[in-house]
């Protein structure tokens, strides 16, 4: 028995030798603050636009040939009322503002482009045949600018009029 009773002892006194050293280690490593962190010397680099690489074309000039001036009286937009999910169409002289129905926003049908191209800061039309038919509109709500821009009657969601409630797409379009 007191055989027993000294293996329980010495292997008692072996563990609690191992455990004091490997917590005093683990004290002293823990005791000490971490390093700060290494700081580039490197300035921020500039924040960039999801779109950078697309030039600003905000003050291109916008021209309508001789051919097409006249021959468009109108265009037929869509419009869709996200709340309801109603569709209809509605038909805008060019140069002419429309109110959307039970809103105060305001569309204001500006230049019809058949074939738009861009030839650098320009936006015009290579013939009046309608391959690339684009209206320029600008939209507003009580006064305050929501959207000035193209829509594409065969790229519907390109550059798409975005609000809460209303969604507006180019059609189609009215000859004189």
């Amino acid at each position: 028995m007191k055989r027993i009773q000294f293996f329980i002892f010495a292997f008692a006194i072996i563990l609690l030798a191992g455990c004091n050293k490997k917590e005093s280690n683990y004290m002293e490593e823990v005791s000490e603050p971490p390093p700060p962190p290494v700081q580039s010397q490197r300035p921020p680099a500039p924040k960039r636009d999801a779109h950078s690489d697309i030039p600003d074309l905000s003050a291109a000039k916008i021209v309508v040939p001789e051919a097409v001036q006249g021959k468009w009286k109108a265009v037929k937009l869509m419009l869709q009322d996200k709340k309801t999910n109603e569709i209809t169409e509605h038909t805008v002289k060019l140069g002419e503002e429309w109110t959307i129905p039970e809103s105060q926003i305001k569309v204001k049908v500006r230049e019809f482009l058949p074939d738009l191209i861009i030839q650098g800061t320009t936006f015009t039309s290579v013939s009046n045949e309608l391959k690339n038919p684009a209206v320029r509109i600008s939209i507003s709500e009580n006064g305050k600018e929501l959207f000035t821009g193209w829509l594409f009657s065969l790229f519907p969601t390109m550059h798409p009029f975005q609000h809460e409630r209303f969604a507006v797409t180019l059609k189609d379009v009215v000859s004189s």
